[in-house]
């Protein structure tokens, strides 16, 4: 008998086009006013991409995420790596890490918006909060992995500490550090938006909130999926780096 080779793609490419099958189809029926038919969806979002307000609101999104968190995962890569060797300071930041995990993140946007106000510092504060305990758990996670052969072969080279962070201890850490940064950039967006529908005044989460409001709801369908498909392209290029590290 012939095995039948299922590709992953094919196989996704199959369940996404089913669902709109069903969307478009459950929409013509008219099953729910909330759930217009996806081809009147794709010509809002046509519209929508067009549109002045929503260029501006994708720009103001993008700006917050691609400035804040490159930097972010810099400052989780350096404090992961420091509390994977350094004992006293993985004591003394494991409660605020393992705190900033388990904080529902609706809970913590009330409070910096106290305290940095209604504008862009808040969205920036958000997607810190969100993504660095997930890149500082991931990377100190994937230091301690390392073999501790490699590092006792290096030692007896006489590698010094710094090569043997470099050379030894950051490739073999990188795998579960990549996959944090991939969680991370997921989290990045989500808290970026999440942060402006509460504001309701900036970004793509502003302008959700708004057609939400305005009971426009082709145009909100719309909204949600270019940040979905901003969203899970992302994490799909992320994820295939991720892939090559582990390779």
């Amino acid at each position: 008998m012939k095995r039948v080779v299922r590709s992953p793609s094919v196989l996704a490419g199959f369940s996404v086009a089913l669902a709109l099958a069903l969307w478009e189809i459950a929409g013509r029926k008219g099953v729910s006013p909330a759930l217009p038919p996806f081809s009147d969806v794709v010509i809002a979002f046509v519209d929508l991409v067009e549109s002045d307000r929503f260029q501006e609101a994708a720009i103001a999104t993008a700006k917050a995420v691609i400035f804040t968190f490159p930097v972010t995962v810099v400052v989780g890569v350096l404090i992961g790596v420091l509390m994977a060797i350094v004992k006293p300071i993985r004591w003394a930041l494991d409660p605020w890490v393992n705190l900033g995990l388990s904080l529902p993140l609706v809970s913590v946007i009330p409070v910096l918006i106290f305290v940095f106000g209604l504008d862009s510092a808040t969205i920036v504060a958000v997607i810190i909060v969100y993504t660095l305990p997930v890149l500082i758990v991931n990377t100190a996670s994937g230091v301690r992995s390392v073999d501790d052969e490699l590092v006792s072969m290096a030692r007896s080279f006489n590698a010094s500490r710094s090569l043997l962070l470099r050379k030894v201890v950051l490739p073999g850490a990188a795998p579960l550090t990549v996959a944090g940064i991939r969680i991370g950039a997921g989290r990045a967006i989500r808290g970026a938006i999440v942060a402006e529908q509460l504001i309701g005044l900036i970004g793509l989460g502003g302008l959700i909130q708004r057609l939400g409001g305005a009971f426009a709801i082709a145009d909100l369908y719309a909204a949600i999926l270019f940040v979905g498909i901003i969203g899970v392209a992302t994490v799909y290029l992320l994820g295939r780096m991720e892939n090559r590290v582990v390779v």
